[in-house]
């Protein structure tokens, strides 16, 4: 048994996902395999029966990150408050959704991927004291203040059929007005977190707001640079195996 990375308690550990694994539903093909791309390796991808998964936490805190925060936001998913195919990408679209389970969901995938070890998130960290604070917030489902880690997105569309793009992505990072922010795809969404010491006005401004609403703008999906290196990923031929097969 191990320490669970969200109690710290002493346990059998589960099978974590890091992305939950109903955000893979419509990437399985008809013999429920989906194609990961993860640059490593002789072929940089290969066929995955189920989403990457860690063994990082306990049952009770399984449960609790479903309850709290996948169930709410797969209930959001499934009200289709995104329009599909997407009506105008100049035009923004309004959402609604519960404040705190809604943010701490978001919060909750970018913690497992900064406590995951595995190759694919290996390059995430948040640092202890960024991590050990959303590890308390997600403990006691609290969302924190406005200011503190806010929540922006953008719809991922097809350039011709303006369909949202379904793909789960690696956590990438980057800088939007100087603050550090963390972006993960994943619904049809570019879901970005800032994670800084100083409010970063822009996201409060432009994302997730106190009482639920939310503005989405769509980015076409060859201007998403995560999406295009793992389109280029899936163009790149595989390497002709030497020696005896």
């Amino acid at each position: 048994m191990k320490k669970c990375h969200l109690c710290h308690q002493v346990r059998e550990l589960r099978h974590s996902h890091i992305v939950p694994e109903f955000l893979y539903r419509e990437l399985y093909n008809d013999k429920r395999q989906l194609m990961a791309v993860s640059g490593l390796g002789k072929r940089g991808r290969t066929l995955l029966q189920n989403g990457i998964k860690q063994h990082l936490f306990c049952e009770e805190c399984e449960q609790h990150f479903n309850e709290h925060f996948e169930k709410p936001f797969k209930r959001w998913l499934d009200t289709k408050q995104l329009p599909n195919p997407w009506p105008s990408a100049e035009e923004a679209h309004w959402t609604e959704a519960d404040y705190a389970p809604f943010k701490l969901f978001h919060l909750s995938v970018l913690f497992r991927a900064s406590v995951c070890s595995l190759g694919t998130f290996n390059h995430v960290s948040l640092g202890l004291r960024h991590e050990e604070r959303m590890r308390q917030m997600l403990l006691a489902c609290d969302p924190g203040a406005h200011s503190e880690y806010p929540v922006y997105g953008h719809a991922v569309i097809h350039h011709e059929t303006r369909r949202l793009v379904p793909m789960v992505s690696t956590v990438v990072k980057s800088s939007i007005e100087g603050h550090r922010c963390w972006g993960t795809m994943y619904g049809g969404v570019q879901w970005w977190v800032s994670v800084s010491s100083h409010p970063n006005r822009l996201i409060e401004h432009g994302g997730l707001q106190p009482d639920g609403k939310m503005a989405f703008l769509a980015e076409l999906w060859h201007q998403v640079p995560v999406v295009q290196a793992a389109a280029q990923a899936l163009r790149s031929p595989i390497p002709m195996q030497s020696g005896r097969s």
